[in-house]
């Protein structure tokens, strides 16, 4: 019998856009957290699932790796490369950081590690990667926008278990490449690792411009498959700042400002990384990717979301 972690969940959601001429369809992953206990065979499994529904795009959602100390691991780079050669051999692949990418957090220790010229630079180097920290990837069908949360918004000092929303808002408006001056006849998707932020009304009025925001950080909540049906729709079990019951955690939410809001659920919900008492409940939960079509299809003025499963060789 399989495990609910042999099982990967595919989320189809058609969102009706004007700006589309050709339907786009775009194939996102979250926390992914490359490490001893994420290999090849992910990887592999990966990269079937994203030949089997053949997008346009690729968008890598941040934590990709577990820790900053995976970089300094000849054994993870080769994964890391992999992961970025199978995907860029599909469709052009859009990577952002998480926190896993950059900050190390321990008890009584944490560093911010983010070289722009290293590891993550050679990566970028890939044909058809594209590393979309606090940049724009523009073409002739999309704009998409990566931002690059910084660490003192996922750290927030006043409040233990919330991130700092100010500290998001702050950093994101220094960058006006962001959202000022993009294309209005072409949809337009942003790329940001939390969606913690978000539920400040100050930064949904500074990303009203997207048409949709993909991101990851939250795992579903950690919301076990036996659960997903019967708990509320768009609620978790926990968050990584370890806030119990949010209202918002998973799903996809369609904001005030008409911006559709991408809750992605991740590759792996408890990491190499967690407490070992806990890690063994990733086994509990499915795997799971987003693929998002943009379509100027009238019959989608009304938004379809439904899920398929495969079984992962």
């Amino acid at each position: 019998m399989n495990k609910p972690s042999d099982i990967l969940e595919i989320r189809e959601s058609t969102f009706y856009n004007p700006n589309v001429r050709d339907d786009i369809k775009i194939a996102s992953i979250g926390d992914i957290h490359i490490s001893r206990l994420v290999g090849k065979k992910d990887i592999n499994n990966i990269y079937d699932a994203l030949c089997s529904v053949n997008p346009d795009y690729i968008c890598l959602l941040g934590d990709i790796v577990d820790s900053p100390r995976e970089l300094t691991k000849e054994e993870s780079v080769k994964k890391l490369e992999l992961l970025f050669s199978l995907c860029s051999s599909i469709a052009p692949t859009m990577v952002i950081l998480g926190s896993h990418d950059f900050v190390y957090e321990h008890p009584g220790v944490s560093f911010y590690s983010y070289d722009d010229t290293g590891i993550w630079a050679e990566m970028g180097k890939i044909p058809n990667v594209y590393l979309l920290n606090d940049k724009v990837f523009k073409d002739n069908r999309i704009i998409i926008s990566g931002y690059l949360q910084k660490a003192d918004a996922y750290l927030n000092l006043a409040e233990e278990h919330i991130e700092d929303a100010a500290s998001y808002y702050h950093d994101f408006i220094s960058h006006s490449d962001l959202y000022q001056g993009l294309d209005e006849d072409l949809p337009k998707i942003l790329l940001t690792h939390s969606p913690e932020p978000i539920n400040d009304l100050s930064v949904q009025e500074l990303l009203k411009d997207y048409d949709v925001i993909l991101t990851g950080h939250y795992h579903n909540g950690c919301v076990p498959s036996f659960l997903d049906k019967i708990y509320p729709k768009n609620a978790g079990i926990i968050t990584p700042r370890m806030k119990r019951l949010p209202k918002r955690a998973r799903g996809i939410i369609k904001l005030d400002t008409g911006t559709y809001l991408v809750y992605s659920g991740g590759w792996v919900k408890l990491s190499n990384s967690a407490p070992g008492l806990i890690r063994p409940l990733d086994k509990l939960c499915n795997r799971q990717m987003d693929v998002t079509t943009l379509t100027s299809n009238e019959e989608y003025v009304k938004e379809r979301i439904k899920t398929k499963k495969l079984v992962l060789k």
